[in-house]
């Protein structure tokens, strides 16, 4: 990923996301979930444990050895659910933009539970820039991660949207399982590929322009297929496996236990974010009958 031109003199405080900053309000209890974010394979558990704390870094602010102990411990963390990728390559997807926004996610006990980063692209099509956000996260699989790692990236959408209403936005991920996959159909208004609707030429164009800079790797003739991490334990994705959007997912990667991922494009325009953070809203604090 390639980010907007960060602003050398800007100070580094420990939370600096904007004037919306949606993950205060999560509980754990859904995931919104971009391929990259592992708690779509392992936040199924009843009894996972609660995300008691946050704090909230940009990259430009990590130096030294505090960014390589971070680092260390992601890999370790991503290494309980996810394999497929080396220390180096995990450091790269997080820290690789010009400027990430980091979120660190903590336990009761002052464990890292997990992380969610995010960066944005610029690419021009057509004579008109468009803006692409683009990352990802992973959680300690005793932990159920997805919803502070929704509402994290929900909140970075509308702080770009705010900031520059008039360029064009949207979300480019890799569904790494059919649960990340369903659960950006379930949440979001306009994703593709999707059962419902014929993804646009200016989409494809747009996806196929954006993959070799982010450095996927294509693994087939579908160039929305593309090397990324897999799950140790697949098998636990069977319950899903008569849902309509998964069965979609897996027609199109039927190798996701093999390392093999969705591309998804996440339309990403006010109205879209603003029903997508209503709907993970909704799944994470239920109405209760009384």
């Amino acid at each position: 990923m390639r980010s907007a031109s960060s602003r050398a003199n800007e100070p580094c405080p420990a939370a600096s996301l904007g004037p919306i900053d949606c993950a205060q309000i999560i509980t754990p209890d859904a995931v919104l979930g971009g391929g990259d974010v592992s708690s779509a394979v392992s936040g199924r558990r009843p009894a996972a444990e609660r995300i008691a704390r946050r704090e909230y870094l940009r990259s430009e602010c990590l130096q030294g050895a505090r960014r390589r102990a971070l680092a260390d411990e992601l890999y370790n963390i991503y290494s309980e659910t996810l394999h497929g990728h080396t220390p180096e390559e995990i450091d790269d997807l997080i820290f690789g933009a010009a400027r990430v926004r980091l979120a660190l996610f903590y336990g009761a006990r002052g464990e890292l539970a997990g992380c969610a980063f995010a960066a944005i692209d610029r690419i021009e099509h057509a004579g008109r820039t468009h803006a692409v956000l683009g990352g990802g996260g992973f959680f300690r699989s005793h932990y159920r991660g997805g919803p502070s790692a929704s509402l994290f990236f929900l909140g970075q959408g509308i702080r770009a949207r705010l900031r520059e209403p008039h360029v064009p936005l949207a979300y480019l991920t890799r569904a790494s399982t059919p649960a990340a996959y369903r659960r950006l159909a379930v949440t979001m208004p306009t994703i593709y590929p999707s059962r419902r609707r014929q993804t646009p030429v200016n989409v494809e164009t747009l996806v196929r322009a954006l993959s070799p800079r982010r450095h996927y790797v294509q693994v087939s003739e579908n160039p929305w297929v593309v090397r990324s991490a897999a799950p140790h334990d697949p098998s636990r994705l069977q319950r899903l496996e008569h849902d309509p959007d998964v069965r979609f997912y897996l027609d199109l990667n039927p190798r996701f236990a093999q390392g093999e991922s969705l591309l998804v494009w996440v339309r990403a325009d006010m109205a879209d974010l603003d029903s997508g953070f209503a709907r993970a809203l909704r799944a994470v604090t239920p109405v209760k009958v009384t």
